[in-house]
Order: C-alpha cells, then structure tokens, then sequence
C-alpha cells in the first residue's frame, strides 16, 4: 500500500497578526501596507477597501499591497480580499478588517504652502522636523502629512522628537530633550540612549550601532584677552563623539579636550560669555552639530570653531580639519574653502562632501550649500559645487543640504522655515513654505524617502492546500518545501528562512538576498532530516535588518487518508470519510485529491489505497 504523506500547516503568521494592519488598529500614517494569509490557486488577489459609501478595489499578485494615495486623517476603513480564479472568480474572500486614522494633533502647523513644484521633481515624500513645535512629519509633493510622530511618547520635557534618519528596517531615529530614540512607525520605542549621556544634535545609527555627541566641561584657564569680568579659571564646554552598540554600551569615543588645544578658540564665544556672566557659566567651546560615519573615518562638524574634522577611527587621529584658520593651531590644506557656523557634514557617493554653510559673520552673510572634494597627498581642497540661497532666505543658524538619487539637492533652511529642491542646473523644482499662525517655522532636519515602507514583505508557501475558515492548511509532502518572498520595500533586503523543530532548534537555515520590489524562491530540503510524524515544525521568515518582524508557519506531518490516526489506512478510514460528507463537514486529512471538498472522488481514491 502507498501512502500519500502531506505537511498540515497552522498558518501562525507573526507580524504582529495574519493580517495587516491589524483589526481595530489606529493608524498615525496614512500610506498603509496591507498583508494577509495566502489563498491558493488564484490568479490574483482582490483588494476591497470601504469608506462610507465608497468602495475602492485594487489588484495584487502576491498575497500583501502598498497602498500609498487613498487615505485620510480621522477616517475609519474597513477592508477584505478575496482570491480570484483565472476565470476571473472568486475561490475565497477573508472576513472584513478594520482601522482607523487618527486626526493630525493639535499642535500640528496650520498651513504647509507649496510655492514651487516643477517637472523634474524627485518623487516621494519628505521627512522634516517643525523644531518650534518639537516634533516631525512627513508630507507628500503637495504638502500634505501622510505620517507624524506624537511627541509624548517619548517621556522628554519638553516633550520632542526630531528625526534624523529612516533606517532600512523601516524604524526611524530621533532626537528627543537629551535622549537619542529608535522607534517604529507608530512610535513604539525600540531603543534609547542611556541617561549616562546627554544627547545634543545629532544622533544617527550605522551598521547597528548608535553615534551621539555628547557635551561636556572642564575647568581651565580663560583664555588670552580674558574680559575683565570673569574668574581666571573658567568652564569650558567641549564635545564627546560617542558610538555605543544596542546594549548602551561605550564602543568608541573621540573628545575635543584630548584632541584640540584650548588655543584653538572663537573669541567671539568668550565675548559672548562675558555678557552677564554667573558663576559655573561655561564657555560654548565646540558646539559641534554633526557627525558621519563610513566604516573607516569619522567626519564632524564643529559649528563654533568653523571646523570640518576627519578622524581616523582605529587610531582616533586627526587626519585633516578645514576651516576658519585663526583659530587652528595646525593648518592641513595648501589651500582654504571660506565658510563658517556650518551644519549637516555628509559624505557623498563619490567621497565628496556636502554641507550646509551658515556663513555667520563673514562679508556678505549669506547661505549655501557647497560640495567640496579633498586630495590628501597633494594637500589641497577643490569646491565642485554649490548654491548661493536668495538674501531672503539666510539663516544664521541651522540648515541641511541633502544629495537626492537623480542629482538634484534638497536643502533645509534652517530658521525661515523653507524646503527648497534644485536640480543640477541649480533651478528650484519644489519649494515648500512651513507656516504657523504667520510665523515661518524653523527646521533642522529633512529627507526625502520613497515612501514610509523601506521594508514591508510577506511571503506564501507553494503546494498550499486547506480550509480557510478552520486554518486547517496542508501541503503535499516532497522532498523540498518552498515558496516565495515578496520583498515590497524600497530597499534591497536580507532574509533568513529556517526550519525548526517542535524545541526550536534550528534544523536548516538559509539566506535569501532580495533586490526593492523584487521576489525570490526559497528552497529547504527535508528529504535527508529526521522528520517525525506528528511533531511540530516551523518555518520563520526574518529580515535580517529587523527581526522583530518575522513571520512564520507552524506544521505536523501526517498522512492523508489516515482518518481516525491509528497509522494505517483501511475500511475504518473509509467509513469516517463517508460520515464526514453525510454530516457536511470538512476535514483536510480526508481530502484525499486537495480539492477543498470532500465528496466521491475521495471515497474512490481511498478504496484504491486500500486495495494497493
């Protein structure tokens, strides 16, 4: 007698439900990213989404959709997918689910004015802080919010949240009232700073560490030329740059007061100091704002020194600084790029860097954005390019150039609250106007994103059969399990696939590369593994950069026909077969043709097992 062996599935899907979003969930976003349990043997998959009187349908071939421009804010939506035949039939449709979004908050600015918006412009959607109000958002072409973050989440006083990056694992990282975040995009905190720093503006994340600066002071002497009025031993305030791993835990650290010589000091600043000193004042030294990283050096921007500085990151030597030469002990370069009070150091692709020149208190105070090229061996310096910002639009403090894809450069004008997108011949694409109550909002940091879903993926198992309102799922048992992940980000991703036992030991694990909106086939052999009947088995599904969000699939072995599991098929199978079509009801063991319905065709198939 041959025995048909099939693999029962317990669809357990983990990210976070079945189905996304989940059910009664209220969203702070709305593009959302919809996924659901697999129907098998469909063409497509039919998506409902039900707004008051309006129904809207989308189609998708894999078993998850981004819907990116259908949403509102303060809405309720209902949604339900239905599998469709190639025949254009339905097979199956899922119960309806239901979300929700929530209203902008309060504090949110009242007016958003595109001046600008012209072919060329680079698609997607900006991330920007509204500083004044403590908080960040992200808005389409026109201007309008489609994700924001709530600031009291975050336990700051004030309460604040910037954000200074949106990761590949689609969290973002944030700067709150001294405290660097992690968090999702509902807010849900992932990771924070330890309260041993003092985070002050700039905290970022690279290869899955964080890197922070941190202030802090020490007493010395004042400097030359002290004014009259202060001690002779005077606070100075300097920088930590700080990397530590996801534990808190100190990996690296660079401090001004080792590295650069209290010589080397903004008179301005002690001036400036001077004015109605109190006792314990300190003196704002570096008041760095910026720091890169890129596995070999660390770049940072020290604003009241009007230093650019390289730091070789074994070593913690200074390799090069730039900048304003009267208050540099050492000189680097044969030649000098004019700039100071600058903001937001970045290296570029091509190993240029970018930046954000405030220009303060040089002829003519004006703003700009300047990429700059360096040659260490000949010891020079070469501007490749920059822009010159309209007179109307200088701020003095604060400021963001950033490299788009296809060339053209967003830049953030810091205090006149202005976003302004120009291609490579310098003319402006987009320029948005950030307005509260006729006072232009200031900025410090923005970002353009393809959308709010870097990673978003499901994934569907091949030779899938069952019932969809048990979840009583089967596949027919080969030698080699698979199916297909579905990677709808825009960024390329790592998966891992692994088979676990019923003790979560780790039988085979692979590694899956998968290129932004692409899918791929995975493949795990049991053929030669020690599989037992009955036991319990799982496939995860894990994006390497975020393994908060697996998914996986719970299975037994078992074999078709044995109906009432006394490890043989005979005439007692039989009968229970016939019981179960007489009663109506439906049990994936007995549906020896995996047609999803017992009847006659599975009495005649299990006679001719009996009889082999």
């Amino acid at each position: 007698m041959t025995k048909n062996i099939y693999i029962y599935l317990l669809l357990g899907f983990l990210y976070t439900s079945d189905f996304i979003p989940d059910n009664n969930s209220t969203l702070n976003y709305i593009q959302v990213f919809f996924k659901w349990p697999q129907i098998e043997n469909i063409e497509y998959y039919l998506v409902n989404i039900y707004n008051n009187e309006n129904v809207y349908q989308f189609n998708s071939p894999y078993n998850s959709i981004l819907i990116e421009d259908l949403f509102d804010w303060n809405n309720e939506y209902s949604w339900s997918v239905c599998g469709i035949d190639n025949s254009n039939n339905p097979i199956f449709c899922h119960d309806s689910n239901f979300f929700s979004t929530n209203p902008l908050p309060g504090y949110y600015p009242d007016s958003n004015e595109i001046l600008v918006l012209e072919d060329g412009y680079y698609d997607g959607i900006t991330i920007v802080d509204f500083d004044s109000k403590g908080f960040s958002a992200a808005i389409n072409k026109t201007g309008y919010p489609i994700w924001f973050v709530d600031k009291y989440l975050f336990g700051n006083f004030p309460p604040k949240i910037i954000v200074t990056q949106l990761l590949n694992s689609g969290n973002f990282i944030g700067l709150g009232t001294g405290v660097g975040y992690e968090f999702d995009i509902n807010g849900d905190i992932v990771f924070q700073t330890p309260s041993d720093y003092g985070v002050h503006h700039h905290f970022i994340k690279s290869n899955s560490t964080y890197f922070l600066i941190d202030a802090r002071h020490e007493l010395h002497p004042c400097p030359e030329n002290c004014p009259d009025n202060l001690p002779e031993d005077i606070y100075w305030q300097g920088d930590q740059f700080i990397q530590i791993n996801n534990n808190g835990e100190l990996i690296w650290e660079w401090d001004t007061f080792d590295y650069i010589d209290l010589i080397d000091y903004n008179p301005l600043y002690l001036d400036r100091l001077s004015n109605d000193y109190q006792s314990g004042d300190a003196l704002d030294w570096t008041h760095s704002n910026s720091i890169f990283y890129d596995n070999q050096n660390v770049f940072v921007s020290i604003r009241n020194l009007s230093r650019i500085a390289k730091i070789n990151y074994d070593t913690k030597n200074l390799v090069w600084h730039l900048g304003n030469e009267n208050f540099m002990n050492q000189i680097y370069f044969n030649n000098n790029i004019e700039f100071s009070g600058q903001h937001s150091v970045q290296i570029l692709d091509n190993n240029n860097i970018l930046f954000f020149d405030n220009h303060t208190l040089l002829d003519p105070e004006i703003s700009r954005c300047i990429e700059f090229s360096y040659d260490e061996i000949n010891d020079s310096v070469n501007v490749v390019w920059e822009y010159i910002l309209p007179d109307s639009l200088y701020t003095g403090s604060r400021g963001e150039c950033d490299r788009l894809n296809n060339g053209n450069t967003l830049i953030n004008v810091g205090r006149t609250g202005n976003l302004i997108e120009v291609n490579d011949n310098d003319e402006i694409v987009w320029h948005l106007n950030m307005i509260d109550n006729n006072t232009e909002m200031p900025s410090y940091r923005s970002s353009r994103v393809e959308n709010l879903y870097p990673l978003a993926f499901s994934f569907e198992l091949n030779d899938l059969h069952g019932n969809y309102i048990n979840q009583d799922y089967h596949i027919s048992y080969l030698d080699t399990l698979s199916g297909y992940i579905y990677n709808q980000g825009w960024e390329d991703q790592s998966y891992s696939y692994m088979l676990l036992d019923q003790n979560e030991v780790n039988m085979y694990n692979d590694t899956l590369n998968i290129n932004a909106n692409s899918s791929e086939q995975f493949l795990i052999s049991i053929a030669e593994l020690e599989i037992i009947n009955d036991y319990e088995y799982t496939i995860r599904i894990t994006p390497i950069s975020n393994n908060s969000l697996y998914q996986e699939v719970v299975f037994s072995i078992s074999n078709i026909g044995d109906i009432n599991n006394d490890g043989i098929i005979n005439i007692l199978d039989a009968i229970e077969l016939v019981n179960f079509i007489l009663n109506s009801e439906y049990h994936s063991i007995a549906d020896i043709n995996s047609d999803n319905a017992l009847d006659v065709l599975d009495i005649i198939l299990i006679i001719n097992i009996i009889l082999e």
